[in-house]
């Protein structure tokens, strides 16, 4: 695999949202710059199906209600049966989706203007928008409707005639909502340390991976994130997938390749660089390596499915 010097990724940021909004092919626009609430169902099929890696200045949250016929992959598993699940994207975060047309629910776009705390206070007490922590919180049925009023009610106000205090009563609704999402965080560290040594490693791990996988590619530099030796990690990832720490680092870079030969109409080399492999040359045998197939070759067999 081919491994990459420590600098940093060069991908496109967005600083602002309707910027985001007009490349995702959206017709919805904010005149609030600095909070924006808006619904998975105002996408349409004229809207990007996938997005490449890249950034934004600005704080996301997105809470899914239903994924539809769609299928979520967390920890390179394939979860079936996950009815919500709110994530989190901070401006550090390099981030990439693919979209799938049934899913509904609700996402937040803010800058931390709109919050009473410094952003050093805001990382120290919201964690879960932290690189290093899990973005994503499961959201079980008995908390579903409860955490769906407080989106909606963001929602409804951020729709109503503006009045004489609209921008103080939106913060104040946007605050509910970090409190709120912070319960969850908590409820599910609570949970978090109560499995295996192991399992928990693992899903540290594959949480560094989506964070980091354009820019680190080999078990040690994951091993100094996690502040244990390359060997240690890779012991026990293998004790516990059965699979190297290796093919899961490998697996994620892999699946951002797909997307975007199945999904996007970029030439090989923009998907090679995007991806950050030294040569389109690079990528081609990255991709043949673990598929069995150029990347042109998964391609022309994709778009004959369709």
């Amino acid at each position: 695999m081919t491994n990459l010097k420590n600098e940093s990724i060069e991908v496109f940021q967005f600083e602002e949202m309707n910027e985001l909004y007009k490349e995702i092919g959206l017709v919805i626009r904010t005149q609030n710059p600095a909070l924006h609430i808006y619904r998975f169902e105002d996408f349409n099929d004229a809207c990007e199906w996938v997005m490449p890696p890249h950034s934004k200045s600005f704080h996301q949250v997105s809470f899914i209600t239903d994924f539809g016929s769609s299928q979520l992959n967390i920890n390179q598993k394939i979860v079936e049966g996950v009815h919500s699940l709110v994530y989190f994207i901070s401006p550090q975060h390099i981030y990439s989706w693919k979209r799938d047309a049934g899913i509904k629910g609700y996402i937040v776009n803010f800058k931390l203007e709109n919050l009473p705390f410094s952003p050093k206070d805001f990382f120290e007490k919201f964690k879960f928008f932290d690189l290093q922590e899990l973005n994503y919180l499961q959201v079980e049925k008995r908390t579903l409707q409860r955490l769906k009023e407080v989106f909606e009610q963001l929602y409804k106000e951020y729709y109503q005639p503006s009045g004489s205090f609209s921008e103080e009563i939106l913060q104040h609704y946007l605050l509910v909502l970090m409190y709120k999402c912070l319960n969850l965080f908590q409820e599910q560290q609570v949970k978090f340390e109560g499995l295996p040594k192991d399992n928990q490693l693992f899903y540290k791990f594959q949480n560094l991976i989506n964070n980091y996988y354009l820019s680190k590619r080999t078990v040690k530099e994951y091993a100094d994130l996690l502040n244990i030796t390359a060997n240690h990690l890779s012991e026990r990832i293998k004790k516990e997938t059965g699979k190297p720490a290796l093919y899961f680092i490998a697996n994620r870079l892999l699946i951002e390749a797909k997307n975007l030969l199945a999904y996007s109409d970029l030439e090989m080399k923009a998907i090679a660089y995007t991806l950050n492999f030294a040569s389109p040359s690079h990528f081609g045998k990255f991709f043949k390596s673990n598929t069995d197939l150029t990347p042109l070759q998964y391609r022309h067999i994709i778009q004959a499915e369709k």
